[in-house]
């Protein structure tokens, strides 16, 4: 079975060479689980902050996928600079 794919911000180095930014890219899975792509591509769990699936989000990286859905991975997210009151 296969899904779509997409990852942002600093979990896009886990992404296929070349891929683009805002780029879907296929996965191929056996257990058909969110974990099962985290697992694939090599990144840490606690990585994936937040997880969308098909525009909803989820946070059970247990959840059963259907061929064709699209999961999108955002890290946590960092940085910016407090401005003196």
């Amino acid at each position: 079975m296969h899904v779509n794919v997409k990852l942002y911000a600093t979990l896009r180095q886990f992404a296929p060479k070349g891929t683009a930014i805002g780029e879907s890219f296929s996965v191929e899975l056996e257990a058909a689980e969110i974990s099962e792509i985290i697992e694939k591509l090599g990144f840490p769990k606690d990585h994936a902050r937040i997880i969308m699936v098909n525009g909803i989000r989820t946070f059970d990286l247990g959840q059963k996928l259907s061929e064709g859905d699209l999961v999108v991975f955002f890290p946590p997210v960092g940085g910016g600079v407090l401005s003196p009151d």
